[in-house]
């Protein structure tokens, strides 16, 4: 009991110091070009927790965090790195406009899924392709992914200006969709305590039931297991029987999927409609949130909620700092993510302090 208690706690070491870090190294910016840090704190807290609508605001920020760092994770489970998870995003969004405009009348308990089923295959094929070539063709999914993301945002500006651009608008974005494909906003008690008056809508539900899935899937399903060995031990699959390029194709498929669905708040909760440029990096984010959370599902919900945060706390340094601008909120993103990527100097420090859970710091991350 002691050991694995000592294994647990020695889990959450890397990432917890890794956001010290983060942090601690972006005050020490704020403090150099003349802000105070603890009062640059003061604003990214107040900022981002100070009322029911500001709370809103970051929940609002940090769920479709939650499916682009749930896809980014997927891919890592599988030993692949999806970052074409912003394009994918893309494609999904405006997937999810086309089935709306095309089909507006639909009621919602036929329009919401299959719009998230456009978007789901959409994304998903479009993330399947780099998974072919690199199954077929041996090219590294990090170069594939980035290209296509730029075929994408071709493909998505195309469709958007050219074929379902809104008549009545100036502003590059598609018509509005049906209203059976418009997910409400939160209300009454629960929207009165952390939505306020915020675009809080009831995707963020969506989001974490994927996010439970995801860690059913990869706990307790034969699929998970595959996906498992095709990114630990494709050797040893291969020697029982697991189609190794089935499945690289399959992970990438799903990690697209996933990716696609993430368009859901920004584009059937928010504007009814998708704009041009409007994923605005989440998808490149959310390799931070999956490298953050060591791909457990616990571990995304809370760095999508830290990224979610800093997001929405930071827009107040604009207006409360004079040397000090949102732009800090990237820069601690930055430094989380070069902690993380030194975990093994973490873990190692850990281990200097606990020795007996250092065997399974690492098992507990995978």
């Amino acid at each position: 009991m002691g050991i694995d208690f000592r294994a647990r706690v020695g889990a959450l070491v890397p990432p917890i110091l890794a956001l010290f870090i983060g942090l601690s190294a972006s005050l020490i910016i704020a403090a150099v070009v003349g802000e105070s840090p603890l009062k640059v704190l003061e604003i990214l807290l107040s900022g981002a927790l100070g009322s029911a609508t500001k709370i809103g605001y970051s929940l609002f920020y940090a769920t479709p965090l939650l499916l682009t760092g749930l896809s980014v994770a997927w891919a890592f489970r599988a030993g692949l790195f999806n970052i074409g998870a912003e394009g994918q995003m893309t494609l999904g969004g405006v997937a999810m406009a086309i089935v709306g405009i095309s089909f507006p009348d639909l009621p919602w308990i036929v329009a919401l899924p299959l719009a998230l089923f456009a978007a789901f295959a959409t994304g998903g094929t479009w993330g399947a392709i780099a998974g072919w070539i690199k199954a077929k063709r041996g090219c590294h999914e990090v170069l594939t992914t980035i290209l296509l993301n730029f075929i994408a945002y071709g493909l998505a500006s195309f469709l958007i200006l050219s074929v379902f651009k809104n008549p009545e608008s100036q502003v590059p974005e598609t018509a509005m969709v049906g209203a059976g494909y418009q997910i409400p906003a939160l209300s009454g008690s629960l929207g009165n305590l952390i939505g306020g008056t915020s675009p809080l809508n009831l995707s963020l539900g969506f989001s974490l039931l994927m996010v439970a899935v995801y860690g059913f899937i990869f706990k307790r399903t034969r699929l998970g297991f595959y996906q498992k060995i095709a990114g630990g031990a494709p050797e040893v699959g291969r020697f029982a029987g697991v189609r190794i390029d089935q499945q690289t194709i399959l992970a990438m498929f799903i990690s697209g999927g996933i990716a696609g669905l993430a368009a859901v708040s920004p584009v059937l909760g928010f504007a009814y409609k998708t704009r041009e440029g409007f994923t605005g990096n989440v998808g490149f984010v959310g390799i931070a949130v999956a490298l953050l959370g060591r791909n457990s599902p616990s571990g995304i919900v809370f760095a999508a909620l830290l990224f979610g945060v800093l997001t929405k706390g930071a827009l107040d340094l604009d207006l409360d700092t004079k040397y000090v601008s949102r732009d800090l909120a990237t820069v601690i993103q930055a430094f989380i993510v070069l902690a993380v990527a030194s975990q093994a100097g973490l873990s190692s420090l850990w281990a200097s302090l606990w020795p007996s859970s250092v065997s399974r710091i690492g098992r507990t991350a995978k």
